[in-house]
């Protein structure tokens, strides 16, 4: 009796831990480019833990809209303000995140980088794929010089502060700026905190628009 009242009990918070991971899950759509394309990221998707697929009108809305632009540039649909555009490209013609788009997810970045941006744009941040920010970035280069104001608070960076400003430049993430400098990732963050306030920044994607023109 006692036996049969545990496996009970125990199939009952199985049931539980089943539906509040469902719930937690980040709900995704898939649009753009060609059917195959679509289908095989919607399985790289579906196979990422804590996201789940869903269609594009879907109700309630998805979190987030993973948009294949393709070859024929084509842009996003109207969506509902509560979904982040999450666009999947390999073309560097923008000068910075288009209308509409939360995030920049280059073609080149490796299954897990797609989670990470997934999770980012759920959240509200914007995501920009290394490899894309510094082609966009150095096309941005020669048309916006430093204005005098950023010329000045840069000089108010510590020689430490600098070194990282100019790796962040370069698409380091956190991880490699500490490895290259011999500091913890958790220092990196502080001296990063420290740089978007004295840059006047609020997101690293920000950052890395002012570092790239100090090169």
């Amino acid at each position: 009796m006692d036996a049969h009242f545990g496996a009970l009990v125990s199939s009952e918070i199985r049931v539980w831990l089943a539906e509040a991971m469902t719930l937690n899950e980040i709900a995704v759509a898939v649009g753009g480019g060609h059917e195959m394309d679509r289908a095989g990221l919607a399985a790289l998707i579906a196979s990422l833990l804590g996201l789940r697929v869903v269609s594009i009108d879907a109700n309630p809305p998805p979190q987030v809209l993973v948009w294949e632009r393709g070859t024929k540039l084509n842009n996003p649909p109207s969506v509902s303000p509560d979904t982040a555009i999450l666009l999947l490209t390999e073309d560097i013609e923008f000068e910075s995140l288009p209308e509409m788009v939360t995030g920049l997810l280059s073609r080149d970045e490796p299954p897990a980088a797609l989670g990470i941006a997934i999770r980012q744009v759920a959240r509200g941040e914007q995501y920009l794929s290394p490899s894309l920010a510094t082609a966009i970035l150095e096309k941005r280069q020669a048309k916006s010089p430093l204005t005098e104001s950023e010329k000045s608070t840069i000089e108010t960076l510590t020689e430490r502060e600098r070194e990282i400003i100019e790796l962040l430049a370069q698409g380091l993430s956190n991880k490699m700026i500490a490895s290259k400098l011999y500091l913890s990732v958790r220092t990196v963050e502080g001296h990063l905190a420290n740089i978007y306030s004295r840059l006047g920044v609020h997101s690293r994607t920000e950052a890395m628009l002012i570092a790239v023109r100090i090169r």
